[in-house]
């Protein structure tokens, strides 16, 4: 196979660049090609195309020439240099040898700037395949982006099976909400409802930052999901659509009701955080603003200054709670809401429209007597 086509050299980088952001290393060599970029040019367009097996992003340039694919070798390497080029870029295709020991060569010339190397046959790359929409809606990628964002850090990671009922971000009505059976966090939009409940993983609708502020156009089947803007595409793995009713979860009168300023809380946190790394469950017991965690040698106290009063001693894990308050950071005071020591606590802010929610553990006796 041989061929040539011309195209922006600004325009190549840009879309090189986004989509090997998603690239993750494919340890076994029958899915090697996935690691890296496919490059197809036909019909004056072309496509890039990464993904990592649960996301693809597909980005479409102008190009003239022949029609002609390739997978690069060392994606990332290549996405770096191509930022030194600008103005007209041409990529070159030629093929050596035969049978097993064919390859391919690609050079790619800028002014006098020319980079060679060799490239991959497209073998189990496959190109991206559009979705057959059931359902098709719009909406701000930022501000979907800024709701996912929050919520997020509760959802397991992709690769954590233990929690299939519930394994990425769910977005359903007015909410987009994350739990993972010890936490929720929850983002309410009075004023937007999706049209169909829907989940995904987190890391998939992160990418939404590459649309920026525009509105952008979401298409769902029954396991695939597609965003789409202008020329770029995000593809991503439905979860299901049988989501969690998060209503029910999230109690609604409270016992006591006592703030915090989230920075100063952090603070403490993280020393506490300290002596927590050879502890399978750091387990923190909170009273009226003491903090008491039993430790491999001893134990480690601090205090934070609370407005309002705690008199239900509650246990929490450390990393959660870190996690919950982090969602807060830049607020000025942050409200803890709680009912008894067996009952979740509920994070809020004034004037947000989010909140975090983490079971308490079970006072034992070793926390008693810390």
């Amino acid at each position: 196979m041989t061929g040539k086509i011309t195209t922006d050299a600004k325009d190549f980088s840009e879309a090189l660049s986004q989509v090997s952001s998603v690239l993750r290393h494919m340890g076994d060599p029958v899915l090697h090609a996935f690691s890296e970029v496919l490059v197809r040019c036909r019909e004056n367009r072309c496509v890039l195309t990464g993904t990592d097996l649960n996301t693809w992003l597909v980005k479409e340039i102008p190009a003239q020439g022949d029609d002609l694919a390739f997978v690069f070798k060392r994606t990332k390497e290549i996405a770096k240099a191509c930022q030194l080029f600008n103005g007209e870029l041409t990529l070159e295709v030629s093929d050596t040898g035969e049978s097993d020991n064919r390859s391919l060569n690609l050079c790619m010339r800028c002014g006098n700037r020319i980079m060679e190397f060799e490239a991959l046959e497209p073998g189990n790359h496959q190109d991206y395949t559009p979705i057959e929409a059931e359902t098709t809606f719009s909406i701000n990628a930022a501000t979907l982006l800024k709701r996912v964002e929050r919520v997020s850090y509760a959802a397991p990671k992709s690769n954590d099976s233990r929690h299939s009922s519930a394994s990425g971000v769910q977005l359903a009505g007015h909410q987009v909400y994350a739990l993972d059976g010890m936490r929720l966090a929850c983002d309410t939009d009075e004023h937007y409802s999706f049209p169909q409940p829907f989940m995904a993983y987190g890391d998939a609708l992160s990418y939404l930052k590459i649309f920026g502020d525009e509105e952008v156009s979401i298409s769902l089947s029954k396991y695939r999901g597609e965003i789409r803007h202008g020329d770029t595409t995000i593809g991503f793995r439905v979860l299901g659509d049988d989501v969690f009713h998060v209503e029910k979860a999230i109690p609604q009168k409270f016992q006591e009701k006592f703030s915090v300023v989230p920075k100063a809380f952090l603070r403490e946190l993280n020393y506490l955080k300290r002596f927590s790394s050879k502890l399978a469950r750091p387990y923190v017991r909170f009273h009226a603003g003491t903090m008491v965690m039993p430790g491999m040698i001893g134990k480690y106290r601090t205090t934070v200054e609370i407005v309002g009063e705690n008199n239900i001693t509650f246990v929490f894990n450390l990393h959660y709670m870190i996690d919950a308050i982090k969602q807060f950071k830049d607020e000025p005071l942050v409200t803890m809401k709680v009912n008894t020591s067996l009952t979740p606590i509920v994070i809020t802010a004034d004037g947000r429209s989010d909140m975090g929610m983490i079971c308490t553990v079970r006072l034992n006796e070793k926390l008693l007597a810390a």
